[in-house]
């Protein structure tokens, strides 16, 4: 699953680390981590968005993953033109930065 840490940090509990931006999680691990005390209330307080969103909120994630395999992971979950659309986009600007 696709988890994003909206945070400005770092996060690890139970063996999963969720870095600032789109990280692909094991779901099961995710239940894990969000169990700790910490990761569940900054879960409270919105730092973690996960599941299906709006397109408006998937391509707000698109633009701020910097990973091309979790972009990857994010097409094949993804039905929706505009967010395919941003997917491509983002991976062009990744693979051929300053054209």
């Amino acid at each position: 699953m696709l988890v994003n840490n909206k945070g400005n940090f770092s996060y690890e509990a139970e063996g999963v680390v969720l870095i600032p931006g789109t990280n692909k999680v094991d779901e099961k691990a995710f239940e894990k981590f969000l169990e700790h005390p910490l990761m569940a209330e900054l879960d409270e307080q919105g730092i973690f968005v996960y599941g299906r969103s709006s397109a408006k909120d998937a391509i707000a994630l698109v633009e701020d993953t910097f990973d091309i395999d979790t972009l990857e992971a994010m097409k094949a979950d993804e039905d929706r033109k505009t967010v395919i659309e941003a997917i491509d986009k983002r991976i062009e600007e990744l693979t051929n930065p300053g054209e």
